[in-house]
């Protein structure tokens, strides 16, 4: 391994950390995912920052929380020239680009020198059954009823975009830089709704998979961020089993081209000289207590896999059980490069955990949410030792006991034998979020007029002249 390794982090959108073969998953096949854990580490508990695409990924980003970034709802703007994972690293001699999702409202290079193909106007979900620009029509259609076999051509999905235009990339880089170091993003759109696979992934899945029960009265005893969350994205049972089906296809078919990016990386001698990192925005609430989508702060949302492969460094087959946040990483990623990282990251270096020592004790890693950016319907997290902890604006407050209780069934909140636990996290969480700040948070960030999936197209490209055109649908 070089004293200045590359990069490769790849991000899929709204992967569910528990589907995952080597998370334990007996149905879902992800062969080279975990082949990538049985070469590195995996970090079982990893949570994100926030469990909304824009805001995790701002916060990824910027190695900071979402309190100290102003970034809470999809339409949010990310200060311009920011300190960022790609401008440290570009200021420091490495090359750096991004391919695939990036969700960026506003300024839509953050750092990266190079965008070739992304969402650049439209916000890379493409509209499955597609849209045209003629007839008028705007977003993504429906989250759940939706699912199934994708109708668009291969060649022309995101995903196998992304991995044409990422294996086209390194092989301009081994040719004309091959001395220089690297990071390459490569952000995959699935398995985001639109959930449409390719038919081969769906058929793997096709009534094998069924939405989990949920327990009677369940709804009317959670609290109200909650019970807002399941009656805004409620379903049928019938829908709800065939979006488990697509759900589970997309993340095999994101498996298949992440281990076509690996055997790129292999094949051209990268692959002893690059970190592979991967891991997602947020999770998929996958119909658990009737609910769907993200948002809320249940580990099937809140909870990412976090897999990294640091060869030379890591000892493979490692599982890391302590609590990490994906603020870590630009941190990490930095102390990797021998590169100092900028005083604002507010996440801690998980090289030391790279290297097999032991982190202290303690950690507490947290968690905001606006639910879709409504100013009531707010809340923020804290994950550490056994409990999870929240309270939102309402006043409404949520206690889980995850080692007795890892499926969150049991608010222990009100119960007075936790009184004191309950006193102590939510100073913990007061002191963080300084709630009575929020509403201010959200009021003055910058936000664009509309959500990027309203324009006509959702990737474009970017020519060596740098011409922007439009990827169709």
């Amino acid at each position: 391994m070089s004293t200045r390794p590359n990069f490769l982090f790849i991000l899929s959108d709204q992967h569910n950390a528990s589907v995952l073969g080597c998370a334990g998953d007996g149905t879902i096949r992800t062969p080279n995912l975990d082949r990538l854990a049985s070469e590195g580490v995996r970090f079982e508990g990893a949570y994100c920052q926030n469990p909304l695409c824009v805001p995790s990924r701002a916060s990824l980003l910027t190695g900071r929380h979402c309190r100290s970034i102003g970034i809470y709802t999809n339409t949010d703007m990310l200060e311009p020239n920011c300190p960022t994972i790609p401008r440290v690293l570009s200021a420091h001699g490495y090359r750096t680009c991004l391919i695939g999702k990036a969700h960026f409202n506003g300024e839509q290079f953050h750092g990266y020198q190079q965008r070739p193909y992304g969402d650049l106007y439209g916000q890379a979900h493409q509209p499955d059954p597609r849209r045209t620009p003629e007839s008028g029509e705007a977003g993504l259609g429906g989250l759940v009823a939706n699912a199934g076999p994708t109708g668009i051509p291969l060649p022309l999905t995101q995903t196998e975009i992304c991995v044409a235009e990422s294996t086209k990339w390194l092989q301009a880089h081994v040719d004309l830089h091959r001395d220089q170091p690297f990071l390459l993003s490569v952000h995959f759109d699935k398995p985001h709704f639109p959930v449409r696979p390719p038919a081969r992934y769906f058929a793997n899945y096709e009534g094998r998979v069924r939405v989990p029960e949920v327990l009677e009265g369940y709804r009317e005893g959670a609290v109200p961020f909650v019970r807002k969350a399941i009656d805004r994205f409620g379903c049928s049972g019938q829908d709800g089993d065939r979006y488990l089906a697509a759900y589970y296809g997309c993340i095999e078919w994101i498996d298949d081209a992440i281990g076509r990016l690996l055997h790129t990386l292999k094949y051209l001698g990268l692959a002893d000289d690059t970190v592979v990192i991967y891991t997602s925005d947020h999770g998929d609430l996958c119909g658990e207590k009737g609910a769907w989508n993200k948002t809320l702060f249940f580990d099937s949302s809140s909870r990412v896999p976090l897999v990294v492969r640091y060869p030379g460094v890591v000892k493979p087959g490692a599982l890391d059980t302590g609590l990490v946040g994906l603020v870590d990483l630009f941190p990490t990623i930095c102390d990797a490069a021998g590169v100092g990282a900028p005083e604002t990251c507010e996440g801690v270096s998980l090289l030391p955990s790279l290297r097999g020592t032991r982190r202290p004790a303690g950690r507490r890693v947290f968690s905001e949410s606006a639910f879709l950016g409504e100013p009531e319907d707010c809340g923020c997290m804290v994950r550490t030792g056994k409990w999870k902890y929240a309270c939102y604006l309402d006043g409404s407050r949520e206690l889980y006991d995850m080692e007795a209780d890892p499926g969150e069934w049991n608010n222990l909140a009100a119960e007075p034998s936790a009184k004191d636990v309950v006193e102590s996290l939510d100073a913990d969480v007061r002191a963080f979020w300084v709630p009575e700040l929020h509403p201010r948070r959200l009021a003055t960030t910058p936000r664009a007029s509309r959500e990027k999936h309203f324009y006509e197209f959702s990737n474009q490209f970017v020519t060596g002249d740098g011409v922007v055109f439009n990827g169709r649908p």
